[in-house]
């Protein structure tokens, strides 16, 4: 959980410096950034709230005929961490594509270094949005997923 806080600690310290006169982004992306930090603490919290876990898997599991719950939960972390993996790097990419510019006015005004920091920043936004709301589209579906092998699981065993 440390990472989820950090990140949002992260993202909060590049909107401080966005609203002072060090701001690393164009103020085109201002709203943009904003909108960013929003969405990913409120990822933030369905992430911390347990939203979509598997709460009454015991009582399923005796459905089947079985106590073992070794089957779901590994796999449900796995689509959960392919889509926030497949977050970040659309993230990321979206807002690099997008912030491209602040990498060559940099270059142009001999502050290549600025620039670069800025285009990096921008890319770390992205990644770090991308990947929270990726991990929430995971967690969906990962639940959906178990939910309907699981349904699956019981119509096959039921006597026909």
């Amino acid at each position: 959980m440390w990472l989820l806080y950090s990140s949002i600690v992260l993202l909060t310290v590049v909107l401080a410096v966005q609203e002072s006169k060090r701001a690393l982004l164009p103020a085109s992306k201002t709203t943009a950034l904003w909108f960013s930090v929003l969405v990913s603490f409120a990822c933030a919290v369905v992430l911390r709230s347990g939203w979509r876990r598997d709460s009454d898997w015991s009582r399923e599991q005796r459905e089947l005929g079985t106590l073992s719950n070794s089957f779901y939960a590994p796999r449900r972390d796995e689509i959960t961490q392919g889509f926030t993996v497949a977050g970040g790097v659309l993230g990321g990419l979206w807002w690099g594509l997008s912030t491209w510019g602040v990498l060559l006015s940099g270059i142009r005004q001999s502050h290549g270094n600025r620039g670069l920091l800025g285009f990096e920043t921008a890319a770390v936004v992205g990644v770090i949005t991308g990947g929270m709301v990726g991990a929430v589209v995971g967690v969906y579906v990962g639940d959906r997923w178990e939910r309907r092998h699981r349904r699956r699981r019981r119509e096959k065993a039921a006597p026909a």
